[in-house]
């Protein structure tokens, strides 16, 4: 074999070295840096389109890193009417800068993004959603259940 494959045959091996330390580096989660596990009490305020209230649990189950997952369970009553409903879906969000928590909450097949700060045992902010061109948002604030 010539000099210039034995550098090749190199490259293509270290190429192929490098690929597969990639491929193992672990999936499995990491340690937590939020220590946001467990059930915080939900409320909120729908203010468009319709005022509605909403109160229930967000309950994170999962985190690594600065990453989380989880579930919301919700009542939203509308103001006028008294009309419930109940909305619920899958959370998944992260710690997207110093205290501030961002995160997806897919509710009547629309993510809902909050974007909140922590502070302590409580997180406060906004939601916004848009779908087909209709848009709502309103107001949050979850506090973690006792221990």
């Amino acid at each position: 074999m010539n000099r210039s494959r034995k550098v090749g045959a190199r490259i293509v091996a270290l190429a192929g070295v490098l690929l597969v330390s990639a491929c193992l580096k672990s999936t499995e989660p990491q340690p937590s840096l939020l220590q946001l596990n467990g059930s915080w009490n939900y409320t909120g305020i729908q203010t468009v389109p319709v005022r509605e209230t909403l109160t229930g649990t967000l309950i994170i189950s999962r985190e690594s890193g600065t990453s989380f997952q989880g579930q919301l369970n919700l009542v939203g009553v509308n103001s006028q009417s008294q009309q419930q409903r109940i909305l619920t879906g899958s959370v998944s969000g992260s710690e997207s800068g110093t205290d501030v928590i961002d995160f997806d909450a897919n509710l009547e097949a629309t993510p809902r993004r909050h974007v909140g700060q922590i502070v302590a045992d409580t997180i406060t902010g906004t939601w916004v959603s848009s779908a087909d061109g209709a848009m709502s948002s309103g107001t949050f604030r979850v506090e973690r259940e006792p221990r």
